[in-house]
């Protein structure tokens, strides 16, 4: 089973137009150079100008034009690093909900998980409603986010959800860990000090919910701000 993930690093145009206006710089300091050095042979020869002047004009022009397109690649790179990491989402699993028509009146769904970090598959009966992945969240500085550093997270809890606040409280539940250490300590730190610590916007908890009993695929990943769930629609065959 495979998630895709496309990107495209737009560092390598940053780096293009940076090198472009390296190369511009250079080459107008050359032109600036050569031509008071051949303004002052002129004026001491007293020799005609104007062919040499048209000459340099065209220079000068060109020299601009290429830093000019050069500054127009490094803003576009950062244009386009800027839309990519605060619409970046990183696929982090995948639910695959399918009903048990068998156990109409439980409301129970079988549901297969599969974690992208671990690459483990677990199938899970859930009861309700609907489904709900729950985990932990931790969002940084968003100038940390534009130099390329993703909102860090765990997946903590897969459950069973009812859309009535009546059957929540009185039918029956069914909750799994997704980890092995549930009080983490340093998720415990950083939920009681994570504000307060250099580079840190927020740390809190997150959950995202969707319909089970249907036969259907959902990826689930995480953006700047927290869980995200979309429907993978199926191939026809």
């Amino acid at each position: 089973m495979h998630i895709p993930f496309p990107h495209f690093d737009a560092t390598y145009l940053i780096y293009a137009g940076a090198f472009g206006i390296f190369l511009g710089l250079v080459s107008f300091l050359l032109f600036l150079y050569h031509r008071i050095r051949w303004v002052i042979g002129a004026l001491s020869k007293k020799q005609a100008v104007s062919m040499r002047l048209l000459a340099s004009l065209r220079n000068l022009l060109l020299i601009t034009v290429w830093i000019s397109i050069s500054g127009m690649v490094i803003f576009f790179g950062f244009f386009l690093r800027a839309y990519h990491v605060f619409n970046i989402e990183e696929p982090v699993a995948e639910v695959f909900t399918q009903s048990l028509p068998g156990a109409p009146n439980s409301k129970m769904s079988l549901v297969r998980f599969f974690c992208a970090h671990s690459r483990k598959t677990r199938y899970l009966f859930v009861k309700g409603d609907q489904w709900m992945i729950e985990g932990d969240i931790l969002k940084w500085n968003s100038w940390l986010n534009f130099l390329g550093l993703h909102t860090r997270y765990r997946l903590t809890r897969l459950r069973g959800r009812y859309v009535s606040t009546e059957a929540e409280v009185h039918q029956p539940q069914t909750v799994y860990s997704l980890v092995e250490y549930e009080d983490d300590p340093l998720w415990r730190y950083l939920y009681q000090h994570g504000p307060q610590l250099p580079f840190v916007s927020t740390v809190y908890g997150n959950a995202a919910f969707q319909t089970s009993g249907e036969n259907k695929r959902y990826l689930i990943y995480v953006g700047t701000s927290g869980f995200i769930v979309r429907e993978k629609q199926e191939q026809q065959r």
